[in-house]
């Protein structure tokens, strides 16, 4: 009887296969545990750190820096006409640099051709911008209740009445005159872009100024 010796080839190469089978298993065993190190590993990681809401700002200042009360006015004397106008205004002051405010105008007009006075009134709206540090741009718009004359005969005359709307816009330069800038004069150049004096309005042109003080 003969017994099969393995030659010496062949025992390296059971060797070989046995190394390839144990490098197989042990590849297998560690591609089961990566998904769990990934994980332990992610665990360790800090998250990122959230900043905190802002709060939302709150204005915080008293009703006398939010509110201004003032007036304004204007006068002129031309051949025909005397005119003399006054505004109270109540504004609004926002933070910066902006404000808004609603006001009342009333202007006297003597004519002195025909020896009559007339009378406009009525309601305003208007905002200001701070430009530089005394100047500031003015826009403003107005409806008046105004009266005029309506000549029925020669040298004989009707008093009636219509509305009549102006939007102001120009420049202001203002001083200010009290402690912590509350009060100051102010005067303003502003051109009236719905000038139409064939539409009984009660400016003598589209160009006119104002003087005011505020608080």
């Amino acid at each position: 009887m003969y017994l099969d010796v393995p030659t010496q080839s062949q025992r390296a190469m059971k060797k070989v296969y046995l190394l390839l089978l144990l490098s197989f298993i042990s590849f297998q065993t560690i591609l089961s545990q990566q998904p769990d190190t990934i994980k332990a590993v992610q665990d360790t990681i800090p998250a990122p750190a959230t900043k905190p809401a802002k709060a939302a700002r709150r204005d915080n200042r008293p009703l006398n820096q939010k509110i201004a009360l003032g007036f304004g006015s204007s006068f002129w004397i031309t051949p025909n006409e005397t005119y003399i106008e006054l505004a109270p205004v109540i504004a609004y002051r926002f933070p910066k640099r902006l404000i808004t405010g609603v006001g009342y105008r009333y202007i006297y007009r003597h004519e002195r051709v025909v020896g009559e006075d007339l009378n406009s009134w009525g309601p305003n709206i208007f905002a200001r911008l701070g430009l530089l540090r005394r100047v500031y741009f003015w826009t403003e718009y107005e409806y008046l209740n105004t009266q005029y004359l309506n000549e029925v005969l020669p040298d004989e005359y009707n008093r009636e009445s219509t509305h009549s709307d102006s939007w102001f816009a120009g420049l202001g330069y203002v001083r200010s005159l009290g402690r912590k800038g509350r009060g100051g004069l102010s005067v303003q150049l502003l051109y009236n872009i719905l000038y139409n004096k064939d539409n009984y309005s009660p400016y003598y042109s589209p160009l006119t100024y104002r003087v005011g003080y505020y608080f």
